[in-house]
């Protein structure tokens, strides 16, 4: 029996052929089925189709397009790496994860895998999947890489080990990093400071040294640097450090403080301290533990007046007065003097801590009787008051 085609039938077959170039074989069945290389033609036309609506954010055709490619050919990592970039677009994170794996686990040596493994890492931040988001990192390394390109992962791949805590794994990294910015200072001083979370202080100091070598202006380092010569009892190359600080910040009290605390300790001269304080003073004149440093430093009565007036219930402010008084009583041994310095000194017993100093000083000048003397006064008293009433007897008699 011979079988006609209907012209309309006909056509649509030819329509078929020539669209598709696709090819069937009849199954015993009746049915017809698509050959492998049908599938494989008909998958890249629908991925093309899928790449031109995604360039052009047409996403839910793009979508259409993309799905069916992969329905027809569900082994190609292209196909696989552009549904993961069309849901990264649209931010359906979790879709994006699952078919931008697929696309790795089909072309994992594929050039075009390392921006699949870039997108997953920026998901993973995104998710806030830190752990995730390094192991992206790490395969990266694995392709063939310009230095440029290492340096931006292991930048990523320190933030992200010191995000998580992994501080042993961040200096790694940060010291493969330094290999290719051996000049970079702040890739040191990151080194430096990875060092001193994982308790390398002598590698972090000579790191730090090494930045200061290149950037002698790096005033960041050079304070770190003068806490670790502090700690570690170096009071020379600290106090040089401070000194350079300060002079490059003369309104820092902290700096300013540091100069004075290690020139003591170096035992500078106290003309060079005195004067130190004077600049503490001027930028804190409220500060009354710089005044009295001032105060016990020159003795100067201007310091000890701007004591009393500022803390009047502190007994060593008038206990100084009483000192100087006493001091000019030794040369003078004017009473006038001496009065002044009992003065002061009892003003100074109302404050206990002052008082027992105080009243030593106070017997000193004014010692207190001893029994002879107390009974030779007691009789000159009883004669003197026996011949006082005699007087006034006498003065009576007349009367």
């Amino acid at each position: 029996m011979i079988f006609k085609l209907r012209p309309g039938l006909l056509f649509m077959l030819s329509g078929f052929f020539i669209l598709g170039s696709a090819s069937f074989c009849i199954a015993q069945d009746g049915e017809t089925e698509m050959t492998k290389a049908d599938s494989v033609q008909m998958a890249n036309r629908h991925l093309s189709f899928g790449d031109r609506y995604l360039k052009s954010a047409q996403y839910e055709d793009a979508e259409t397009q993309l799905l069916k490619s992969w329905a027809y050919n569900p082994t190609r990592g292209t196909t696989a790496r552009r549904l993961g970039k069309l849901y990264y677009k649209i931010e359906t994170y979790d879709e994006a994860i699952n078919w931008y794996r697929k696309s790795i686990e089909l072309q994992p040596k594929s050039k075009y895998t390392k921006g699949a493994y870039s997108d997953l890492a920026t998901i993973h931040i995104i998710e806030e999947q830190p752990e995730e988001a390094i192991g992206c990192y790490e395969a990266m390394l694995e392709f063939n890489l310009v230095p440029e390109e290492k340096v931006k992962y292991f930048h990523s791949l320190v933030s992200l080990s010191v995000e998580v805590e992994d501080f042993e794994k961040a200096l790694d990294y940060a010291k493969l990093w330094s290999e290719l910015a051996p000049d970079d200072p702040e890739v040191l001083d990151m080194v430096a400071t990875l060092h001193m979370r994982t308790g390398g202080e002598d590698e972090a100091l000579a790191e730090m040294e090494k930045v200061m070598e290149m950037s002698p202006d790096d005033y960041a380092t050079l304070e770190k640097l003068a806490g670790m010569y502090t700690n570690r009892g170096d009071y020379d190359k600290a106090f040089d450090a401070y000194e350079k600080l300060y002079k490059n910040e003369t309104n820092n009290i902290f700096f300013l403080e540091k100069t004075v605390e290690l020139g003591k300790s170096l035992g500078k001269p106290k003309s060079w301290i005195v004067g130190r304080f004077g600049k503490l003073y001027s930028l804190q004149p409220d500060n009354l533990a710089i005044i009295e440093q001032l105060a016990d430093l020159t003795g100067n009565l201007k310091w000890v007046n701007r004591g009393l007036k500022q803390d009047p219930k502190n007994g060593k402010y008038p206990y100084m007065m009483g000192d100087h008084y006493f001091d000019k009583f030794k040369e003078s041994s004017a009473p006038k003097d001496s009065v002044s310095a009992l003065t002061w000194y009892r003003r100074s017993m109302k404050d206990p801590q002052w008082k027992n100093n105080a009243n030593a000083m106070i017997q000193t000048l004014d010692p207190p009787l001893t029994e002879e003397e107390k009974k030779r006064r007691e009789f000159f008293e009883g004669s003197k008051k026996k011949k006082e009433e005699k007087e006034e007897v006498k003065q009576e008699g007349k009367k």
